[in-house]
């Protein structure tokens, strides 16, 4: 007597296998991945300084994020991943009256809008200035 199986049935399911894989950590239950211009920085920490005219434009408060230039031409906004690496920078550069301002929605056209007036290229995650390394570097 040969077996037969129906779909639905007791100890059955009506779902068909699949091979498409799940979708990437960061799409799941949490909603839309950020993209549009900008969108590279939102998460990261960035560093306020006061901007003492030093660059066209600057937040209500006078601050503009901390930037960092690489040869004569090329400046790219400095980005953390997480607030402890941002306070390890100021802290290695014994730099005083910076704060360390996380990258949100509400936020970052403004670090945009400042980091493309200083002719910002890119961002540069996680630098270290001891060895000169970083996390990656990403276009804005």
């Amino acid at each position: 007597m040969q077996e037969t199986h129906t779909p639905g049935g007791p100890g059955g399911s009506n779902r068909r296998p699949t091979t498409t894989p799940p979708p990437p950590r960061a799409q799941r239950n949490t909603g839309l991945v950020p993209t549009g211009p900008g969108s590279v920085l939102d998460g990261l920490w960035v560093l306020l300084i006061q901007n003492e005219d030093q660059l066209p434009t600057a937040d209500a408060d006078g601050r503009v994020p901390m930037m960092a230039r690489s040869g004569e031409t090329t400046t790219y906004l400095l980005g953390f991943k997480n607030v402890v690496k941002a306070r390890q920078f100021l802290i290695s550069q014994g730099i005083e009256g910076a704060e360390p301002r996380m990258v949100v929605r509400g936020n970052r056209d403004e670090m945009l809008r400042i980091a493309q007036s200083a002719n910002a290229t890119g961002v540069l995650v996680d630098y270290d200035p001891a060895t000169q390394a970083y996390g990656s570097v990403s276009s804005l």
